[in-house]
């Protein structure tokens, strides 16, 4: 209790005055308050005059002086001076420095956390105490021992002074469960308005909660809250507060916290850093920060082990605390096969609010997904009738899982807690378990033939190697829904599987066929790359549910099932069956079918898609490397088709005239389709085609009609004419409007038609090894705005940069009797390209012929191998990124075999990450020589820009001159340090 004496200067007798100031030492309060020294100094010297003049004081200097003492100790004291003041304004100010003071109900333990004020300063800044306008919502997310309670608690102990009540509800959700909303408004009331009501109806009771907490300045912080209702059924509701009151609402569900009415300001409660969990496991292990114990070298392990989750630290340092070094690795040791009970009882409180099909969820990401991408994720649990999209937005909601990187993760103590509750089922025997993930379980199962109805599901860590074993015991599981093996080593004989079964991933399959008594009804996806199979199984069967099949690699299949019993299919991967002759005609009644891959299926002479049927999803065609097909299908059923892929079809002679129906056709590739003769007009067509390529094709005679319509082929954006020894450019190239990458390297042209300088969109043609090549002149030097159409939508080319490219052009009499038409080219181009850089990815190149000295703008030379270090460099708006130049001699041999190094590259790197390194190769030489040297050739320049900002490291392994430079709107300088 603490006491205010009252002081005041009135006339009194002497004698009275000196009792009543003998009186105050014994009730002074100690509590330092206000730093505002008493006004007596003044009062005691006029009393002081007074007294000496008193008949009964002359001769009495004691009493005097005692008097004197006591009023120069008030003169010491801090207190207020009221003169002059409402007295209700020095009643609040008093009551205020009291309650901070003195703080509140978590006030004992905040000096025991770790990095916890710069925390809760961020809670109290989203909260914007100093704003009235309105009543602001904050919600504390996080996983449950992250520590949103002990947040919420330290924020209320700050700020709660600042209102006219505040009230701290404790375990909302038990509190709750045990009494409903009126146990939780009889909380609030007995804490704002000090009230005990037990006597009165729940009606009455929400009532004074609406009545008298809507017109006084309130902080309410509801904690633990895990159901909507807890808050929907309370009588306080944000709307109905005073402006300027707050609401904290703590959870591990923050799906709660958007779904609230108010606006939630949500905060997520992050781990700690490892710095804290550090401090914090010692406070707890060592009772200090010091670590003079010699279990301080098993601190990393058990810090691992945390995963710096505070409740998992501080149980486990309160566990270690006093005990050696031996108990502490044991404990270590245990904790790996047991984990704390104290910990997962608290993680489980998360799991038991789950429904049924997102506990199967949680449970098969933490025996078998963390880790992997959630789109693979999503489509397995999809197979197995789970619910995943819904079901992962819970387990994130609730803080179970996060998304990284496109991957699920999840803390390695809830994945603990997963296993647990699996392996709990049956300690000892992992063949009653739900879910099978290790070999050395698995084979355990299947050795002792062990597995029962109770396995549901195997994922077998595709990294582990498995020692052979009989698979007789896949039998036993009847109750299998979800199987996935991994180069498996298993034999003996498989007569069946389970008819519940889903979803089937089985590596190396090494049987001819499945088992003759599996019944698919159930399967929803067939996946067995790399197996053994001829036929997939005996006989016809019905697969009503069947969406995929992946069957890649393997060499021995010989034919196709029928497929008029699979009508769901959506997928179909039969690349690499090299001893596929033929795809069963009943295909072209896959209505569903949008992706079909027979790559490099050698012996596969023709495709029908049959002449009933439609196959109108189909959008994705691989038939590349089929090297006895000899005509393209007939596309007259399959109109929506988008990519058509065709390379190495060294039979192809001809292209089936329906191509002209493919109006949704954005990518068509005929690379290396030797034989082929010509294309057919239809082609102008495909009005959305985006990527043509037709590079190698060196019999072709025709390409375009002579004019090509403004309206045919107006989306087309890369163009690959390359090493078909054409005579001459198609004039009709000039129209492609859109056209931003043109490959024409490798031909006999001389000369590019007029209509080229309409192409001013063009950001990358290239012209080496046209020998016969004399003239530019009427290449494009203005640039029109492309928006980077190719970057953002093509992913077809082999090729990502931009820029010109005119190596081993011997003929160019023009440009090499004028090196400076050829330095205004450079420049032309150069400069051209600089104003879209930001569409160029890694940057472009400029090869031109050179009979110059690198230019001066470049003020820095080097020669042979350099290493150029960019130490310093100013960076603003006008900053565009780095220009590299090299000259390299015309006696250059570039070998072709990609397993050879590179003979000129340009590679940078970041001196922050080491591991961080981008290499760009000048790929000059032609793909189907061993070489390309001249010695007529004059040297070549080289320039590269790239836009970003790193240290750069240039390697040039041909002799020759290299600098580097910023490029820059204004100037172009910038200091350099080899």
């Amino acid at each position: 209790m603490i006491g205010f004496p009252l002081l005041q200067l009135i006339s009194t007798p002497f004698d009275h005055l000196l009792k009543e100031v003998h009186v105050l030492p014994l009730t002074g309060c100690g509590v330092n308050l206000k730093e505002q020294p008493l006004p007596f100094t003044d009062a005691k010297e006029e009393i002081r005059e007074e007294m000496v003049l008193e008949p009964k004081f002359k001769g009495n200097p004691d009493k005097v002086y005692r008097w004197e003492r006591a009023m120069n100790g008030f003169g010491k004291l801090a207190g207020w001076d009221v003169r002059n003041k409402s007295e209700s304004e020095v009643i609040e100010d008093i009551v205020q420095k009291v309650i901070k003071k003195l703080g509140h109900k978590f006030s004992g333990f905040v000096d025991d956390l770790i990095g916890i004020q710069s925390r809760v300063q961020a809670l109290e800044d989203k909260l914007r105490l100093s704003s009235k306008s309105g009543v602001q919502v904050l919600g504390i997310w996080g996983m449950n021992g992250i520590g949103k309670t002990t947040h919420a608690a330290v924020l209320y102990d700050k700020i709660s002074h600042r209102f006219d009540a505040s009230c701290f509800v404790e375990d909302v959700s038990k509190l709750y469960r045990d009494g409903g909303q009126t146990a939780i408004h009889k909380e609030i009331i007995n804490q704002t308005l000090r009230e005990n009501i037990d006597m009165s109806s729940p009606i009455e009771i929400s009532g004074i909660v609406k009545n008298r907490l809507h017109n006084i300045k309130v902080l309410i912080v509801l904690d633990n809250v895990d159901e909507l209702e807890q808050l929907e059924n309370l009588a306080i509701k944000p709307k109905l507060l005073l402006k300027g009151s707050r609401m904290v609402i703590t959870t591990t569900d923050e799906h709660i916290l958007k779904v609230y009415e108010g606006n939630v300001l949500i905060h997520k409660v992050s781990l700690l850093n490892d710095n804290d969990a550090r401090e914090l496991f010692c406070r707890k292990a060592f009772k200090s920060e010091e670590q003079s114990s010699t279990c301080a070298v098993l601190i990393p392990e058990v810090l691992k082990y945390a995963q710096c989750l505070p409740l998992a630290i501080r149980v486990l340092g309160s566990f270690l605390c006093t005990r050696d070094t031996i108990e502490w690795r044991d404990a270590i040791n245990r904790l790996q096969n047991s984990p704390h009970k104290k910990i997962m009882d608290v993680l489980q409180i998360s799991i038991d609010g789950l429904n049924h099909e997102e506990k199967q969820i949680f449970l098969h990401i933490a025996c078998f997904f963390k880790g992997e991408r959630e789109d693979y994720v999503k489509r397995i649990l999809d197979c197995c009738g789970l619910y995943p999209h819904i079901g992962i937005s819970r387990l994130i909601e609730k803080s179970l899982i996060t998304i990284s990187n496109e991957e699920i993760q999840m803390h390695e103590l809830l994945q603990e807690l997963g296993k647990k509750m699996v392996r709990g089922q049956s300690p000892e025997e992992p063949g009653s378990w739900s879910r099978i993930w290790l070999h050395k379980d698995f084979l355990q199962v299947l050795t002792t033939e062990t597995g029962t109805e109770k396995v549901k599901a195997i994922v077998l860590n595709k990294k582990e190697e498995l020692l052979e074993c009989s698979v007789d015991g896949l039998s036993r599981m009847k109750e299998l829904t979800l199987l996935i093996l991994h180069h498996t080593k298993l034999s003996g004989s498989l007569e069946f599987l389970s008819d519940r079964l889903r979803y089937l991933l089985w590596h190396d399959y090494p049987f001819a066929s499945l088992p003759p008594y599996f019944t698919v009804s159930n399967l929803v996806e067939l996946n067995m790359p790399n197996s053994r199979i001829t036929h997939i199984w005996e006989g016809r069967k019905s697969c009503p549910n069947l969406k995929r099949i992946d069957l890649s690699n393997s060499k021995k299949l010989t034919e196709t099932l029928d497929f008029s019993r699979t009508i769901k299919l959506e997928r179909l991967d039969l690349s690499g069956c090299t001893s596929l002759s033929y795809v069963h005609s009943s295909i072209g009644l896959l209505k569903k079918l949008a992706f079909l891959n027979l790559r490099n299926c050698r012996n596969l002479v023709f495709v029908d898609f049959g002449c009933v049927g439609n196959m109108s999803s189909l959008r994705v065609l691989h038939l590349s490397g089929c090297s006895k097909l000899e005509s393209t299908p007939d596309f007259t059923r399959a109109t929506h088709l988008e990519y058509l892929d065709m390379d190495e079809c060294t039979s192809l002679s001809t292209i089936h005239q329906s191509i002209g129906v493919l109006s949704n056709l954005t990518f068509f590739s005929l690379r290396g389709c030797t034989k082929l003769v010509s294309i057919p007009n239809d082609i102008n067509s495909l009005v959305s085609l985006q990527t043509l390529v037709l590079c190698h094709c060196y019999k072709l005679t025709s390409l375009f009609p002579r004019q090509a319509s403004k309206s045919h082929l107006e989306c087309l954006i890369f163009l690959d004419l390359s090493f078909c020894n054409l005579p001459e450019v198609p004039d009709a190239i000039g129209e492609l409007r859109c056209l931003e990458r043109l490959n024409l390297q490798g031909n006999n042209v001389v000369s590019v038609p007029d209509s080229f300088r309409g192409l001013h969109c063009l950001g990358y043609i290239n012209l080496s090894h046209c020998h016969e090549l004399k003239s530019l002149s009427n290449l494009p030097i203005e640039g029109a705005a492309s928006g980077g159409k190719y970057f953002r939508k093509v992913s077809g080319s082999r090729d990502h940069r931009s820029g010109l490219y005119l190596f081993n052009c011997a003929n160019m009499v023009d440009i090499l009797s004028k090196p400076w038409d050829c330095w205004s080219l450079e420049l032309a181009w150069l400069f051209r390209l600089i104003k879209e850089s930001c569409h160029f990815r890694c940057g472009f190149d400029i090869v031109v012929p050179w009979g110059l000295e690198i230019p001066r703008w470049f003020t820095k030379r080097f020669e042979g191998d350099s290493v150029i270090r960019i130490v310093e460099f100013s960076v603003d708006e006008d900053w565009m990124g780095f220009a590299f130049c090299v000259i390299f001699g015309g006696n250059t041999a570039l070998v072709v075999d990609d397993s050879s190094p590179h003979p000129l590259y340009l590679s940078f790197k970041l001196h922050q990450l080491p591991t961080v390194r981008w290499t760009n190769q000048l790929k000059l030489a032609n793909p189907h020589c061993q070489l390309v040297q001249s010695t007529s050739t004059p040297h070549t320049l080289w320039t590269c820009h790239i836009t970003t900002n790193v240290e750069y490291v240039v390697l040039c392994e041909d002799e020759g001159n290299s600098q580097a430079q910023s490029t820059n709107r204004s100037e172009l300088k910038i200091p350099l340090e080899k």
